[in-house]
């Protein structure tokens, strides 16, 4: 019997290689691959990225869709993605659509009538046979359209490793030196004008670590560390007390998961879903001085910072979704969908 091949649609965005959705992908591919799946990467492009990462094959979207057993796309804000959905549901023996969005609440984003175009089509391209996986339960409540399912995330089990053994506590004498980091896009989504301005107002020892210099040049003797390697990135997390990114909305939040594996404290600054009924680190209501003082009042208080990286460590080892499967009926159901 043949292997199952199924495909994965995505286009990465930020840092190309290690981008929520690039680690999204990487994970996915991950999952597939230790189950047997022939796993092919199908994007926009007339030809294969240059940053194609390793053990996944490029296929051409406009030819191949028919030798699949299952497509799954990632992300839902590429409209190439949502032509592709329907030229895989428009085809005789087409493969059967799985959907992984990392919606982001339209109530929370710069964007919502883009938001709310994007939640209306995931909940009609349900009633065609696509299979929309939520990370959160909030996700799974605003996409909901009939086949929508709450899944757990997959994170690479590198991530799963390092969080598993962050768990046993990092000692109280472990230097720090930095106090608050950044990691992604300067954006406003991304919380960086918030970030810049918490830098100034407290004084304390920032960097940030980008895909690309920001514009400006009130920087506030921010450390900039531009498109580091996957194996610098634990390294600088580990000098860092607090990671701050005050993004508006964080559909899962895999740089924060990152730092919390390297005993990197994570307030919370926005709405993520993802800490629904953690009590504390609940800083989104605070004004730019209260979090200034916030951030300074941690970062010199070595044993509560580490008794609340010690919290974060067990809500994330007790979450309800590490008790969901990851992308139900991928693997166990490789047939294709029915034809029209």
């Amino acid at each position: 019997m043949s292997r199952a091949r199924i495909g994965l649609a995505y286009h990465p965005s930020g840092f190309s290689q290690r981008g929520g959705i690039q680690r999204l992908a990487i994970g996915v591919a991950e999952h597939l691959r230790q189950r047997g799946v022939q796993v092919s990467l199908l994007t926009a492009a007339p030809g294969p990225p240059v940053d194609l990462p390793q053990g996944l094959e490029w296929v051409d979207s406009n030819s191949r869709l028919r030798d699949l057993d299952s497509l799954v796309i990632i992300g839902c804000n590429q409209p190439w993605a949502y032509g592709l959905a329907v030229q895989a549901l428009l085809l005789p023996g087409g493969p059967r659509i799985h959907w992984l969005p990392s919606f982001h609440d339209p109530r929370w984003v710069a964007h919502p009538r883009r938001a709310r175009l994007a939640q209306r089509v995931l909940k009609r391209l349900q009633r065609a046979g696509v299979i929309v996986h939520g990370q959160t339960q909030h996700e799974v409540n605003l996409l909901n359209g009939g086949c929508c399912r709450l899944s757990s995330h997959g994170l690479s089990d590198r991530l799963k490793q390092q969080l598993s053994a962050a768990g046993n506590g990092f000692g109280a004498g472990e230097e720090r030196p930095l106090d608050l980091l950044f990691l992604g896009r300067p954006t406003a989504q991304k919380g960086w004008p918030q970030f810049v301005s918490v830098a100034r107002r407290s004084g304390l020892r920032c960097a940030a670590i980008l895909p690309f210099l920001p514009d400006g040049n009130e920087l506030h003797s921010i450390e900039l560390v531009l498109n580091p390697s996957d194996a610098e990135i634990p390294l600088l997390l580990r000098r860092a007390k607090l990671m701050l990114i005050p993004a508006d909305y964080e559909s899962f939040g895999i740089a924060q998961l990152e730092a919390l594996a390297q005993g990197c404290l994570v307030p919370i600054l926005g709405c993520w879903p993802l800490w629904d009924g953690f009590q504390s680190l609940q800083w989104q209501q605070f004004s730019p001085n209260q979090l200034a003082t916030a951030c300074q009042e941690i970062c010199n208080d070595r044993l509560q910072r580490l008794a609340l990286v010690a919290q974060q460590l067990a809500f994330l080892h007790d979450h309800p979704i590490q008790r969901q499967p990851f992308l139900s009926d991928l693997t166990t159901s490789s047939t294709k969908a029915e034809s029209p």
